[in-house]
């Protein structure tokens, strides 16, 4: 069994040979490991495979014809590729195994997310699906994209309805993109969207950066402590999310405006000099927490940022 695992991923990955090897070696008991031979041997045997299978390389063009057979199969042989939109400046891949594909048909909320460092260069990045399943986040599907636009969201989810047409996710967090905000609610008209409050923060840390007031939350703890209470607006009901910004504005001095200013048109709404709020570039809905802390659900995609940076160092050693 080791020998044919060895085979498949030689064959059928680009991974390093000593990530192979690492990989089959966890699969195998103490006394296993000890009747096996060394451990550069196998690695010669996985270089000896390949050369005499020409492995294919990575394509540099999106008009390549197809993906090889042998690529479209992951480890067990199973199909994995389960789209490819065909040649064309706005190819789309689709991965995903049987079993990850039963998961996503049982499974009712999920967390969406886009990683830039693993892709092969022709795509621009790779937008992974996880299901929360059996109070486990598992990655379900696996998307190579060439854009992040809102087309480009919107032909992926239909392919994956095409792929799986049950599909109907009751609830998807995500981070604060709009184009994948507005492709999931045209297509899952009763779909509950939310951000990420670590997406939340890390947006509200980078603008008081570009507004200079980094040295500021570094050194005054009290023009820190107020930024995080912006921030913590995400945990009340959003019924009642003005009646909690309106008065904490009126207790900042004028060092807060520019910051108050930027969240209140992207997440609150501008007041008209009628006193109706404009439409926030973000419904209040998207960003506050309230529902989620409430019902015990995740406030954060930390376990999809964790996977992608998991599958960067991956990617890292097997080009090495």
């Amino acid at each position: 069994q080791f020998s044919q695992q060895v085979t498949a991923r030689a064959l059928n990955t680009q991974e390093n040979p000593d990530v192979i090897v690492t990989n089959c070696y966890k699969e195998l008991s103490g006394p296993s490991l000890a009747r096996l031979p060394v451990r550069n041997n196998i690695k010669r045997r996985i270089r000896m495979l390949r050369q005499n299978n020409q492995i294919v390389k990575e394509p540099n063009d999106p008009q390549f014809q197809s993906v090889p057979t042998q690529l479209t199969l992951n480890h067990r042989q199973e199909q994995f590729l389960q789209c490819d939109t065909g040649p064309g400046d706005d190819r789309i891949l689709i991965f995903s195994s049987p079993e990850q594909l039963h998961v996503l048909q049982t499974s009712q909320d999920f967390l969406v997310d886009g990683t830039f460092k693993v892709v092969p260069e022709i795509f621009y990045q790779l937008f992974i699906i996880h299901a929360v399943y059996r109070q486990h986040t598992v990655p379900v599907v696996y998307a190579l994209l060439r854009r992040k636009d809102a087309g480009t969201y919107t032909r992926l989810f239909d392919e994956i309805v095409k792929i799986d047409p049950n599909w109907l996710p009751a609830s998807v967090m995500m981070d604060f993109e709009q184009a994948s905000v507005s492709s999931l609610k045209k297509k899952f008209r009763s779909v509950s969207l939310s951000g990420c409050y670590f997406h939340l923060r890390q947006i509200i840390h980078r603008k008081l950066q570009s507004l200079g007031h980094q040295a500021q939350c570094q050194t005054d703890s009290t023009f820190s402590h107020n930024i995080h209470k912006i921030a913590a607006l995400a945990f009340l009901d959003p019924n009642s999310t003005l009646n909690g910004f309106e008065p904490f504005c009126e207790q900042l001095d004028a060092q807060y405006d520019n910051i108050l200013d930027y969240f209140e048109e992207t997440y609150i709404g501008k007041l008209r000099s009628n006193r109706v709020r404009r439409k926030p570039l973000l419904e209040i809905n998207l960003w506050s927490m309230h529902h989620r802390t409430t019902q015990l659900s995740l406030t954060t995609n930390n376990s999809a940022e964790a996977y992608h940076r998991q599958a960067h160092r991956r990617r890292k050693r097997a080009t090495c």
